[in-house]
C-alpha cells in the first residue's frame, strides 16, 4: 500500500493540509497517511517520528501556500533558509530518495516557487509538476 507524507507549514496551510488529509484517509486509510498533528503520538520525540515517516513514505505532498516561501522566524530570517527548519528537512529528505515521489500541492492561489527562490538543497522541487488544490 502507498504511504503518503503531508508536509506543510501550519501558519500557511493548516486548513488545506487538514482537508487533504481527510480526503486521503478516506481513500487510503489512516495508517497510510502521515500528517504531524494527526500522526505523532503524545509524548513522542517528533523529530525521530518525522524522520522515520519520511523514510517510509512513497509519496511526499509539499503543500505550498502563499506564505510558504517567505515565512520568517523570530529573528526575521526566512525559515526555509534554516537547515533545521522541519519543512525544509522533510522535503529535502523526500527529494533525496529515488523511491519517493515529491508532489508540490499549491493552495490558496499560490504560485510555484522558482529554483532561484529555493535553497540549493530544495531546488529540484521547482521542477516537479505541481497539483493545484
Amino acid at each position: 500500500m502507498v504511504k503518503i507524507f503531508i508536509s506543510y507549514r501550519r501558519v500557511d496551510s493548516l486548513k488545506d493540509a487538514g482537508r487533504i488529509y481527510d480526503r486521503l484517509v478516506a481513500a487510503f486509510g489512516e495508517d497510510n497517511i502521515f500528517k504531524d498533528m494527526d500522526s505523532i503520538p503524545m509524548g513522542s520525540d517528533f523529530r525521530g517520528v518525522l524522520r522515520e515517516a519520511v523514510a517510509q513514505c512513497n509519496v511526499l505532498l509539499a503543500v505550498i501556500g502563499q506564505k510558504w516561501l517567505t515565512v520568517q522566524d523570530a529573528d526575521g530570517k526566512r525559515r526555509l533558509d534554516n537547515p533545521g527548519d522541519f519543512v525544509r528537512i522533510e522535503i529535502e529528505s523526500g527529494l533525496q530518495r529515488d523511491s519517493c515521489l515529491v508532489i508540490p500541492v499549491l493552495v490558496d492561489g499560490a504560485g510555484m516557487p522558482s529554483a532561484g527562490d529555493l535553497p540549493d538543497v530544495l531546488r529540484e522541487l521547482a521542477f516537479k509538476d505541481p497539483k493545484a488544490f
